[in-house]
């Protein structure tokens, strides 16, 4: 409310009331230009308003400069003499008992919070102020009896249905006395009857989230992404489904949304990290013409295939297509890899690996291709040269270093019988 606002009430009420009999006409010429001038200083300097209040009381005698006085020393944060004032003003005008708030609120700020509390019920059973409900809950909130508090807050909601109350009283239930169930129902019922605002919908989606209960959460982002319209509410849907391996529900969503088709992309890619297979390759591919994807489309079909050569044949020239294109290590192996394990063409295949090695020299992946290259081709001390000094423990290197192993010392066997007989 502007300053001006205050003025013109008080200037009404001085200048032509006729409802406030205490009041009454102007005391005096310029009772209004003092009020003028007081009301400017509130702006500015409140112990110069005080001052120029004191003059118009004692001049008029009117309860409403006594007033104004007790609000501007509380303003000045000097609660005991609001006190003070307060005690004399209830005594001079018994029945203007609405100053009492001044009292309850500076014994709240002097933290004596049980003459508040007591000061404020007793005022309670005059006044049935909602303002009294309101402050009799703070100090129970203070006092961390925060049963006594929602009590209070209670009776408020139940006459304004109040979203700040309600809010308040979700957060002492769930927060202070750890009753998630009870928060829940409150808000629960009040969406039902009132709608999804975001303030309480969000302080629902906060307990689902504690709660780890990503079915109902889910259901609270819906409302609030169908009542406002912000992506944010999507994302995390979205989000939640992904998290719980749920991408069919997730990509459902999207479609009955009518979503950017990027969002059902990532739902795709991500279930390509989690869960390789060859179709969601394939669309991410057909998406995005990145050749990684139609690698992965390739080889993924491969490791599924029911056809044995036929998509063995397939696999080799979609892989000698990517290679025209790019020749990158990862194909050069993979190409070369399955030219020597199928004993397709083991010489070529050795060739690709070693120009896949020219890139990634250290790759025990590399390596262990290379070396099964050589043992393909019978060269088994080339191949236990190399494949000797990678020191990983993985199944299928393991399995090769074996029979490269053993390939070895046949051979060398062979040779020192060799020498023997022709020494005899």
């Amino acid at each position: 409310m502007p300053w001006y606002s205050g003025l013109i009430v008080l200037l009404l009420i001085v200048g032509c009331s006729t409802t406030q009999p205490q009041i009454g006409k102007k005391s005096f010429v310029d009772e209004d230009k003092y009020i003028l001038q007081a009301l400017l200083e509130e702006e500015n300097n409140l112990t110069k308003a005080k001052q120029t209040f004191k003059f118009l009381y004692k001049k008029t005698n009117k309860y409403i400069y006594f007033k104004e006085i007790i609000k501007i020393t509380f303003d000045q944060k000097k609660y005991k003499d609001t006190i003070k004032l307060v005690d004399e003003y209830l005594k001079k005008y018994p029945k203007q008992e609405d100053v009492i708030i001044y009292k309850i609120y500076s014994y709240i700020k002097l933290k004596d919070l049980n003459k508040a509390l007591n000061i404020a019920k007793a005022y309670l059973h005059k006044n049935r102020d909602l303002e009294l409900y309101k402050i009799i809950s703070f100090i129970y909130i203070q006092k961390k009896d925060y049963k006594q508090a929602i009590k209070y807050l209670k009776t408020i909601y139940s006459i304004n249905h109040s979203e700040d109350v309600l809010l308040q009283m979700g957060d002492l239930f769930f927060k202070e006395l750890k009753k998630p169930n009870e928060a829940i129902s409150y808000y629960q019922t009040h969406i039902r009857l009132y709608g999804c605002s975001e303030a309480v919908c969000n302080r629902l989606a906060e307990v689902y989230r504690f709660l780890y209960d990503y079915d109902n959460l889910i259901e609270i982002y819906k409302k609030l992404y169908r009542a406002t319209n912000n992506f944010v509410y999507a994302n995390k849907i979205i989000y939640l489904y992904l998290e719980q391996d749920e991408y069919n529900k997730a990509l459902s969503f999207i479609e009955k949304e009518k979503l950017d088709d990027n969002l059902k992309y990532l739902v795709y890619k991500v279930r390509l990290e989690k869960t390789p297979n060859y179709k969601d390759a394939y669309k991410l591919y057909k998406y995005t013409k990145d050749d990684r994807y139609f690698f992965l489309y390739t080889t993924y079909k491969f490791q599924h295939s029911k056809k044995g050569l036929v998509d063995l044949k397939n696999v080799i020239a979609n892989l000698e297509l990517l290679l025209k294109r790019d020749r990158k290590p990862l194909y050069l192996n993979y190409l070369g890899y399955l030219l020597i394990d199928y004993d397709i063409n083991p010489k070529k295949g050795v060739k690709l690996v070693k120009e896949a090695l020219e890139y990634e020299p250290n790759s025990y992946e590399l390596l262990d291709s290379l070396a099964w290259g050589y043992y393909k081709l019978k060269q088994c001390k080339k191949a236990y040269d190399i494949i000797s000094k990678i020191k990983v423990d993985d199944k299928e290197i393991n399995k090769h270093k074996k029979l490269i192993r053993r390939c070895n010392d046949i051979r060398q066997n062979h040779k020192q019988n060799k020498r023997k007989s022709k020494k005899r």
